[in-house]
Order: structure tokens, then sequence, then C-alpha cells
């Protein structure tokens, strides 16, 4: 299995290298190779965005070939699904059916990399073990700015739900920018990593994380952010993200999106 980052460092800057795509068969694309959405950072006259879009060579051919059996499929009114009683009962129930509230939006706002500290401790709860592990190095670059992370730790609690494992971490970054008089942030994390046991095992182990992908982890997380800086209150304060997340070994890449 290709690991999912080229351990690049490049002035002192931390860049993922994809691996480059095989020779694909004609229905599908190679199942060897990362069938995620492949986020690509585009320098534009908005600063940054992020452009999802298939690295794939064949994933043009899966799609043909899907629309011409639709093409095949008889055409006429679909006939409606069977509505259960608990949906019908939960349809009765629901509340204020006539009003419209908007959607939420996610907008790419940051990269940030942490890397934590080989030793860690852990303490005994009431349902099983929390670990805690402190940060001894990182950097943040997004749209507000860019800088380093000079401070926090997190915790993590593994539940096991039968064959899969769930990671519940929280975790407190002190976040330093690059100004000349620099701003200080404190960024929270909440969220949850799940996964089989022995791949969950294999990802947070750095002597192992190398035979493991960690993209087949989901790993999402809450973000919120706090500062007394006027330069920067304004803009963080009051906002919410979505963090998208990878963990390898001792290290953790935050994806962060903003919520409008």
């Amino acid at each position: 299995m290709s690991s999912w980052l080229g351990d690049t460092f490049v002035n002192d800057g931390y860049h993922p290298e994809i691996a480059g795509s095989a020779q694909l068969p004609p229905e599908m694309p190679d199942p060897a190779e990362d069938l995620d959405w492949d986020t690509t950072l585009v320098v534009t006259d908005e600063w940054l965005k992020v452009a999802s879009e298939r690295r794939h060579s064949g994933w043009e051919s899966v799609e043909r070939n899907w629309i011409e059996k639709q093409a095949l499929q008889p055409v006429g009114p679909k006939v409606p699904s069977e509505i259960t009683k608990e949906a019908c009962e939960a349809m009765a129930r629901f509340p204020y059916p006539h009003i419209s509230i908007p959607t939420p939006q996610l907008e790419f706002d940051f990269r940030m990399r942490v890397v934590m500290n080989s030793q860690s401790a852990s303490v005994a709860v009431s349902d099983g073990f929390k670990k805690w592990s402190t940060f001894s190095d990182g950097t943040w670059a997004g749209h507000f700015g860019y800088g380093l992370v000079v401070n926090g730790g997190q915790e993590s609690q593994e539940l096991v739900h039968g064959k899969t494992v769930t990671t519940q971490v929280e975790a407190s970054h002190r976040l330093q920018t690059g100004d000349e008089v620099p701003a200080h942030i404190e960024c929270k994390t909440r969220g949850n990593m799940t996964g089989p046991a022995e791949l969950m095992k294999a990802i947070q182990d750095p002597e192992r994380s190398h035979e493991a992908d960690p993209r087949l982890c989901p790993f999402r997380v809450f973000i919120t952010m706090k500062t007394s800086d006027e330069r920067y209150a304004a803009k963080l304060n009051t906002g919410m993200w979505i963090g998208s997340c990878l963990w390898k070994g001792l290290e953790v890449v935050y994806d962060a999106y903003r919520i409008s």
C-alpha cells in the first residue's frame, strides 16, 4: 500500500506528495490507488481555493459506462417506495415543516500540522484509559495568516464497537502568528477517528505507521478559536470550523473548513 504522504521538507515547510497513477482496468479505477477525492491547493486572485477533482485516468470511462447503462433503462415514472409506519410518525412530528432553514456552507480556510512528543501519559477513567500527549512542533497557514503551533496537547480514548474502533480526540493548540508583533490564538478541536482495530493501531504507532494508509480511517473534528488580539478577534472569535484530518505516527494534519 502506498503511503499517503512523502515525508518531504522544503524550506522548513511540509509538502504532501501524492503517488502517481498506474494503468487502469476498463471498468473501474485501480483499487490499489487512493479512491478518495484528491485535494489540490490552487493559488488564485482570491488567495486560496481547494479544487477537488478525480486523479484517475480511468474515471472518465467509468462515468461513460454508467451513462450508457442508464440510457438502456426503461423510461417512465418511478414507482414511489413504500413509506414505513415509523417514517409517517416521524413526519407527523416534524417541527415547523413549512419553514426553510439555510443550509450551512463549507469554505476551506487553513491547514495545520502538529507533531506529538514520543512520550505520553495514560490516565485511568471510569470506562477505560485516556492518553495524554503534548505537541513538540507544529505549523499552520491559511486565509487569515500563518505561523507556529507553540504549545498544546491532546487527549484520546479508544472505544470498541465489535470490530470497529473509535478514537475520541480532544486537543488544545496555542497558535502564534507570523506578524512582527505576533498574536496568540487558542485553537480547540474535538472529534473522532474510526476504523478497523488493527489499522487504527498501525496508524498511531510511529514504527508501523508507514505500513498503513490513514485515509482509510475517517477522522473529523469540530474546531473553535479565540483570541484577545484585536487584529484577529473579529475574524476568529465568532467562527466555527469542521476539520478533516490525517493521523500518521506522531503527526496529525488538519484541513479546516469554515462554516458559513
